[in-house]
């Protein structure tokens, strides 16, 4: 016999909710669904929000994670079905994107320039406001590209919005990267949105761009004219979204630009969509403004709707949509692509073919994980890293009978190393970046205290806090813990509305702390006191600061380090090695 709930699987495959079954049917099919994921609904309001941040490449699914198993191809088709047939022609929908699309995934990083088949792809989605984010900004192919080929494309050239970003010339001439703003008028419930974008405090760019503090803009004459243009009697809802985070205990930049703005606007609706941080967030910041933001990868399609816009206090209503078929089936009513997203999904199993993105390279034995296993495991990357992979280091430059301290920072490892087939997709989404090792000879007595003083210290450019784990000083109580045998591991999110965000419950993942760098200690038995410091130029600046520092508390007569000290180290790079290390199958 075939249980409802096993004709709901088959069925759910092939046929539109919608259109194809009775109504009867279609409630049947609904709650076995609901029933099997235990799924939240989305609560439609008069404004409703979709919101993609720090997707990162990940346009073509999660192969090893079936909670993430959609492309963008599905992620096209679920926004088309779900405004059709879930938001309709009495309320109204914006899509919104706030950046970082390089520098994580096959997909984007096996093409040159980095992105140039991703952003076509990228850029099918139908986005109503759309930005970039720093990854967009650490080369000047990478910026060329998307000013040109997103920000000045016929298809969003209304859309692009940043504030704070300006793009440079050919001639050396500061021009906006995009819009400075958007002011238009939704198409049903006709609600006058003023949309601005800004960029966390980037300091890093290449010499094609140029990105000022975000308060830094609400002195300038543009900026003092838009205000004079729309006051607060011509507009409802003013949208910040930007490439910053919503939960900011540090920096606060996201709480300084709305201080300023509810001095201006202080009865308008305000909703902030953020990102860089790869969490899945909400924040209240006064009873009449939130913030979103919506994770990384491609794991997270966020959801935000309001209501009460025109009359009375507004209701805001959040929830994460894990970015899976499933979930696209359930929330839209939908359960097959649109043409569009049909044609998108082969294109993406195209391309991936003729990037060989499905080669295999060698088989990995067991997963190793960035922070669910503590870092003294066996099954923790970074343990890996320091034990198996950087030992394989071998310098081209020097000779190697020093001893020696390879230092990476954590961030430079983006994603968790799963069991099977280790491909060449695999290498660019574990560690994308190419890195060029440099060293400087130091006694032992400073080299010893560099990593200690790093991780100490500011944080380092790291891999961002564990998506859902780091403390909110506002909510210091937390979420259930869960342990269901019949839920799937995924996010158990807590933020200021508490810990019902997440459209599928799921089983609570431990996370344990990651530290900022991380190290390989080479002991030699030399005759010399001075060892080899190897590290990535990308981290320079920061281990000189750490050698200096040290070097004045514990040695007389010191003379401080400078970049002159510093030699190219030279041999493979940390995805090399990586590479190298599982196709031994050691």
């Amino acid at each position: 016999m075939v249980s409802i709930r096993s004709v709901t699987s088959l069925l759910v495959l092939s046929i539109d909710l919608s259109t194809a079954i009775p109504t009867f049917l279609q409630n049947v099919l609904q709650n076995g669904i609901s029933k099997e994921l235990n799924t939240r609904e989305l609560e439609i309001g008069e404004l409703n929000f979709l919101h993609t941040t720090d997707t990162h490449g990940w346009l073509g699914s999660h192969i090893n994670q079936a909670n993430y198993d959609a492309d963008w191809g599905d992620f096209v088709s679920f926004a088309s079905s779900f405004k059709r047939q879930k938001v309709g022609k009495s309320r109204d929908l914006i899509l919104i994107d706030t950046g970082d699309k390089h520098d994580g995934n096959g997909l984007s990083d096996a093409t040159v320039p980095n992105g140039r088949i991703s952003t076509e792809i990228f850029n099918e989605q139908d986005y109503d406001l759309l930005t970039l984010g720093n990854h967009e900004l650490y080369t000047a192919e990478n910026t060329i590209l998307e000013y040109y080929s997103t920000a000045l494309s016929q298809k969003f050239k209304d859309a692009y919005v940043s504030s704070n970003v300006e793009f440079v010339t050919d001639d050396g001439d500061l021009v906006p990267f995009g819009s400075k703003y958007r002011y238009f008028e939704t198409h049903n419930q006709n609600i006058r949105i003023l949309a601005l974008s800004f960029m966390f405090n980037f300091q890093r760019t290449n010499p094609r761009a140029r990105v000022s503090p975000a308060t830094s803009i609400f002195q300038q004459d543009w900026f003092k004219q838009m205000v004079k243009q729309y006051p607060q009697d011509k507009v409802d809802v003013i949208v910040i979204f930007g490439h910053m985070p919503i939960t900011d205990p540090e920096a606060h930049e996201i709480n300084h630009v709305h201080t300023t703005l509810r001095k201006l606007y202080p009865e308008t609706v305000i909703q902030y969509f953020g990102g860089h941080s790869h969490i899945r967030d909400f924040a209240v910041f006064d009873e009449r403004a939130t913030g979103l933001q919506s994770g990384r990868f491609s794991e997270t399609v966020g959801f935000l709707s309001i209501d009460k816009i025109k009359s009375g206090a507004p209701e805001f209503k959040r929830r994460y949509i894990d970015f899976g078929k499933h979930s696209f089936a359930y929330h839209s009513g939908v359960s097959r692509q649109t043409k569009k997203g049909q044609d998108l999904s082969l294109k993406i199993a195209s391309v991936r073919q003729e990037l060989n993105l499905n080669e295999v390279i060698g088989h990995v034995p067991t997963s190793y994980y960035m922070y669910s296993k503590p870092i003294t495991s066996k099954h923790n990357i970074y343990n890996l890293l320091v034990t198996k992979v950087l030992p394989r280091l071998k310098s081209d430059q020097t000779d190697e009978t020093k001893s020696r301290f390879i230092i990476i920072n954590t961030g430079s490892i983006r994603y968790d190393l799963y069991k099977g087939n280790f491909t060449k997709d695999t290498e660019f989404i574990v560690s994308p970046f190419p890195n060029d090792w440099n060293f400087v000879e130091v006694p032992l007595s400073l080299a010893e205290g560099v990593a200690d003083y790093l991780n100490e210290g500011p944080v380092l450019y790291t891999s961002m806090a564990p998506p859902g784990a780091r403390s909110r000083k506002r909510h210091p109580e937390s979420c259930p813990f869960i342990h269901d045998p019949k839920l799937s591991k995924g996010y158990t999110t807590r933020d200021d509305f508490g810990c019902d965000g997440d459209d599928v419950p799921h089983n609570t993942e431990l996370y344990f702390t990651v530290p900022n760098v991380v190290q390989s200690v080479e002991l030699k038995p030399t005759d010399g006191v001075n060892v080899h410091l190897v590290f990535y130029s990308f981290i320079q600046k920061d281990i000189l600061k750490a050698l200096n520092e040290l070097g004045e508390t514990r040695l007389s007569g010191f003379e401080h380090f400078t970049d002159r000290d510093c030699k190219r180290y030279g041999g493979a790079s940390t995805k090399e090695l990586l590479k190298e290390y599982i196709r031994d199958g050691e």
